[in-house]
């Protein structure tokens, strides 16, 4: 196991807001299923950039898993990334076309290689997202109050 995720296991009894408890299920496919999730988040959360905001706020990686461990990789969380897209496109116009290609290109790779797919579907659904968003939304920039916070997980407000 990483390093980084010893404290997946000390998470092991942490309840989600939706669904279920994470890794509290009896059987070992229920277990691996939750850790995959909550391993697709965290890829997911390198990928976006949020790892790195949340290192630089000086967020410990118990208290990363332990806020993340609480919810599913559910339409939220997914409008969250999209959010967090949408302010990247306005900082650099054509960055959201650029990385859907790229993930449509990644995910057709690895599911030709047979990879897990769950990874390159969640990226390319989240830019699609972020780019439905953006033709439709007027003022994308004002986050609703039920999305998640970054600024919370540590304590500042």
């Amino acid at each position: 196991m990483p390093s980084g995720f010893q404290g997946a296991h000390a998470a092991a009894s942490t309840q989600r807001k939706h669904d279920r408890p994470l890794l509290t299920f009896t059987s070992w496919e229920g277990r691996a299923a939750c850790f995959k999730e909550l391993m697709t988040i965290f890829q997911l959360l390198h990928w976006n950039g949020s790892l790195k905001a949340l290192r630089e706020t000086k967020c410990s990686r118990q208290e990363v898993i332990s806020y993340y461990s609480q919810y599913s990789l559910d339409e939220k969380m997914r409008s969250h990334m999209a959010l967090d897209w949408i302010m990247k496109e306005r900082e650099s116009p054509g960055i959201l076309s650029q990385e859907l290609r790229m993930a449509l290109r990644q995910l057709e790779e690895a599911r030709k290689a047979g990879q897990e797919l769950r990874f390159y579907k969640e990226k390319k659904e989240i830019l699609s997202l972020a780019l439905t968003q953006i033709y439709s939304d007027p003022d994308p920039s004002s986050p609703s109050d039920d999305q998640l916070s970054l600024a919370a997980l540590c304590g500042y407000h």
